[in-house]
């Protein structure tokens, strides 16, 4: 399905907000109007946009744990959420379970493979309850917030890639270059890859921020 042209107005003013952008990230608050662009009824195209973002980092985490694919089995259980297959509150319970390990392995020597892991559960959590952001208050100056819980699938993909989350570039622990490559492919291939998907189509409205 052809992508609208609102949408793909977005997507080309938020790969230059991630050109402008010091550190070239792309802030929260764009992430949350291309959730929106994908419509009131954009569930499943939200999940299948989490889940594409996760298996774009796997390698990450297959490198640094090649007999564990507890990430490929979050990935899964999604998937059988989305298709009514597995029910939601079984699903939940594994979630949190599942948080926990990745924290857990966040502590130990793993560097930032298990950040792929925590991605594939913020992934599961969009297959549970979506993503979560109000439609009519997008904010396009929001960014990422520090306390990582609540943190959506594509900001842990986005750390794994790079080494380290945005504030860790400012200290040269993570790559600038790195993020800017993972951007670039979620806005040009994943965000319509993921909207391709479904076939139905809706009206969307959502404003463009002003030029600076």
């Amino acid at each position: 399905m052809a992508i609208p042209s609102q949408l793909q107005n977005l997507i080309q003013e938020a790969l230059e907000s991630v050109y402008r952008h010091p550190q070239h990230d792309l802030n929260l608050g764009y992430r949350h109007a291309i959730w929106a662009a994908f419509g009131e009824n954009g569930h499943i195209r939200r999940t299948a946009l989490a889940l594409s973002t996760v298996r774009q980092v796997l390698p990450i985490w297959n490198q640094r744990f090649s007999n564990d694919d507890r990430p490929q089995q979050v990935i899964t259980l999604a998937e059988k959420v989305i298709s009514g297959n597995v029910s939601k509150a079984f699903a939940e319970k594994e979630s949190q379970h599942l948080w926990r390990e990745m924290q857990q392995l966040g502590y130990d020597d793993s560097g930032m493979a298990f950040t792929v892991g925590c991605a594939a559960v913020a992934s599961l959590d969009t297959a549970i309850f979506d993503e979560n952001f109000d439609p009519d208050e997008i904010d396009f100056n929001l960014t990422d917030d520090r306390d990582t819980e609540g943190n959506d699938a594509a900001f842990f993909a986005a750390c794994a890639y790079a080494n380290g989350a945005v504030w860790e570039t400012i200290s040269g622990k993570s790559d600038s270059a790195k993020r800017l490559e993972f951007w670039s492919w979620w806005l040009n291939v994943a965000v319509p890859s993921a909207w391709e998907a479904i076939e139905e189509d809706e009206k969307i409205d959502i404003p463009l921020p002003e030029a600076s």
